[in-house]
Order: C-alpha cells, then structure tokens, then sequence
C-alpha cells in the first residue's frame, strides 16, 4: 500500500465517523436546521433532496459534518407516517392539485382550533381528523382562547368529538394551569399542530417550553387570519419528545381518497355502515341508508355529516376531473 492509499483510507474512516444521525427541524430554500446529538446544525441539501422530492420537517436523516461544525444531508430515511394536504394552484385553475407534506413521522396530529378571533370552523376541523385517520396518526383537539367562550363554544366541541375517543383540551394562555394537560399528552410524542391561521400554535408552544419564537399581532379581515408562522419548525420539547409549529391552513384538501371511502375515515359513522341497504351507498339519503336514519335520530351531529356531504362532493368533483374523455 502506498502512503496516498493509506492517506486516503484515514480521510475516508475520518469522514465516516463525522457522519451521525439528525432529524430535520426546518426546510428553506437550499439549506435545513437538523437535531442531531442535541444540538441544532444549519446544513446543505444533497441535489436530490430538493424540488418536489425535497425532505421535509420531521424526516430522520443522516448528516455527514465539515470541519467548521457545518453539515450536508446525504441520505432520507423511510418515513413511518406523513400528514397530507392537496392545494390548489389558484392562479392556473385547469391544474389539478398538488400533494405537500405536511410533516413526516409523527404519531399525533393537534388540532388548534380558537373559540374566537378566528372563529372555530368544523369543516376545517373534520379535515384535519380525516387525513389524521388516513395516516393513522391519533388526533388531539385542542381548542384555545377560551377567555373569549362566552357561548358554550368548548362544552359543544366536547359533547361531539369526546363519545369518539378523541381527546379534547381546551386553553387559556392566560392561565398556566389549562396548559398541564396539553404539556401532558405531547410529552414523549412527536406531534403536529395544525389550524387556521391565528389560532395561537406558536402561543402555546412558547407557553409550554419557555422559547420565544416570533409571535405578531396576525389581525383579522372578516376573521380570516394573517400567516403568524412563515414556515414548519421542529422544537424539542423540555419533558422529551418533539412538537413541530406549522403554517395556518385557511384550506386543506384531502389526499389520495375515493368517495366510497371518506365514511370510513368518520369514526361516528362506524357503527352504521353495514347496516345500509346498498353496499355502495354513499350515505346521501339513498333508501335504507342507516348513517342518514342516524343522523335524523341524533345519533350523529348534524353538522358532522354537512361537512361530511360537502367533502364528499368535492372528492366526487375530483374523482370526475380525472376520467378520460
């Protein structure tokens, strides 16, 4: 062996031990935040791993370091579970919308939602649940400002979504005290919170580990909120476990499901779906139909299954878009 040859195989043994694992914590344009080791490295993207491919918030990665304490992503691992949004391209409307993901392995999805200032929207909240149960991720709701409930807004939110198994919590930022059981059911998980803009994400993250990332004044026009968080954010929290801060959705199309299947993504509806007359039905007042009956029994909220036939027709109207003609 020569000494180049021997050189070489210390550079490459050295450069192999610089490599470590890291999760991702932010993505930009050609660069990333990355946990690994405790620590938060600002590091490259490999070619491959941007553009539509590009690795997302969450990703368990592998950072190969430079000498000045840089790093370069080199590899994406498999991910176990991802959150999935269709949007829409508003200014080319003949283009059908695109896949985004969200965020990558987590195993809880929370679901911020604000009494007022934006108001509570139960489309957008049934939404969430059903891509949340696509992905097989647990929801949680999590319903805030309650200092401004002055309509039983929470006690309703609780009356319909709790008899799922769903967890609900509701918050004051106001009052450390509302904050414990949040603080409880994200330690040890990774979790994602999403909501319209404004519902106060970034407030209860900094509330519940002592950061100070930037919160403004988001301001209302026809109590649609402004963008607060500009892009998703991996935080680790004190008590183990990760919670990752994203942007406001004021829209959220659901991904990769066929009409027939959104009622079973509806854990309400669970207990009538084999009783209807027709195998196929789709649950829109068709003879026999056992979730309808239920519906007018009160069995299922009403407003449950409007959302429910709304987001149904969306799909069918997708569904029809990408037939050959």
């Amino acid at each position: 062996m020569t000494r180049r040859q021997d050189n070489a195989g210390q550079a490459s043994a050295s450069t192999t031990s610089r490599v470590r694992p890291g999760r991702i914590a932010a993505v930009y344009a050609h660069h990333c935040l990355v946990w690994s080791a405790g620590e938060e490295v600002m590091c490259s993207l490999r070619g491959s791993l941007k553009g539509r491919n590009k690795a997302v918030v969450g990703d368990r990665v592998e950072v190969a370091f430079r000498p000045d304490g840089s790093g370069r992503v080199t590899a994406v691992h498999p991910r176990q579970s991802e959150l999935i949004r269709l949007v829409a391209d508003r200014k080319r409307a003949s283009r059908p919308p695109v896949p985004q993901v969200l965020a990558a392995n987590v195993d809880r999805v929370v679901v911020v939602a604000s009494v007022r200032r934006p108001p509570l929207r139960p489309g957008l909240l049934d939404r969430f649940l059903a891509a949340a149960a696509m992905s097989r991720i647990a929801p949680l709701i999590c319903i805030t400002k309650l200092d401004l409930d002055g309509g039983g807004l929470f006690q309703s939110v609780l009356d319909t979504y709790a008899p799922l198994d769903m967890a609900v919590l509701g918050t004051d930022i106001h009052k450390r005290q509302t904050l414990v059981p949040l603080a409880a059911a994200l330690k040890g998980h990774t979790s994602v919170l999403v909501g319209h803009s404004g519902v106060g994400k970034t407030s209860l993250l900094n509330a519940l580990t002592g950061l100070e990332m930037a919160v403004r004044d988001v301001g209302f026009h026809k109590d649609r909120g402004r963008h607060a968080t500009a892009t998703a954010r991996l935080i680790r929290l004190q008590e183990g476990g990760f919670a990752i801060d994203s942007p406001g959705i004021r829209e959220f199309g659901l991904q990769g499901i066929a009409p027939p299947r959104l009622a079973h993504l509806y854990p309400d509806f669970a207990g009538y779906l084999d009783r209807c007359k027709f195998s196929d039905c789709l649950h829109q007042g068709e003879p026999d139909c056992a979730v309808f009956a239920a519906v007018r029994a009160g069995g299922i909220a009403q407003a449950r299954y409007d959302g429910y036939l709304k987001l149904l027709g969306e799909l069918e109207q997708a569904a029809r878009t990408r037939e050959p003609r």
